[in-house]
């Protein structure tokens, strides 16, 4: 970060190389659009060139660009139309697993099931689990307390568990 804070070129074509795709796949999920997705990309990783001065390494790099492509992604929402709709919030353009293959109607499930949650504990539910990220950290992205982050955990997963069994 404070080679890009120097106007470093190669130390922000190192970070797209290293974080572009996760960030697309959350913004896809986002925003429901793979091309708003790539502009939102592009305007986040405009952001982090003119504001790296300003990291100061109190989270890890990558929380720090969820939180940056988060807010790039609730301004261009609120700049369109509301998507007609969404991209699987987990991986929906990528190989489904064999588990997944040999059971589409379960995998199908539980996307229904995940778009049917509150986009609150939705998106909570893909920066812990999909993207990796603490409770703390992704406290810091969504800019709530980290019991917030717990709860909104334990909602979904309560509602998760509950349209799964009623599936069967």
């Amino acid at each position: 970060m404070q080679r890009i804070a120097a106007q470093d070129q190669a130390a922000l074509q190192a970070l797209y190389d290293k974080h572009a795709s996760g960030l697309l796949h959350y913004l896809s999920g986002r925003l429901g659009d793979p091309r708003l997705a790539e502009e939102v990309l592009q305007d986040t990783m405009l952001a982090i060139w003119q504001s790296a001065r300003r990291f100061r390494g109190q989270c890890q790099v990558r929380t720090w660009l969820l939180t940056i492509a988060r807010r790039r992604a609730i301004n261009a929402y609120h700049r369109q139309i509301a998507p007609t709709s969404r991209e699987e919030p987990f991986g929906g353009d990528e190989q489904h697993t064999a588990e997944q293959q040999d059971a589409p109607g379960r995998y199908l499930d539980l996307n229904a099931a995940l778009l049917a949650l509150p986009e609150a504990q939705r998106e909570t539910l893909e920066l812990v689990f999909y993207h990796g990220l603490s409770l703390g950290e992704t406290a810091l992205v969504l800019h709530v307390a980290p019991g917030t982050v717990k709860s909104r955990l334990h909602r979904a997963r309560a509602r998760l568990r509950e349209v799964m069994d009623a599936g069967e």
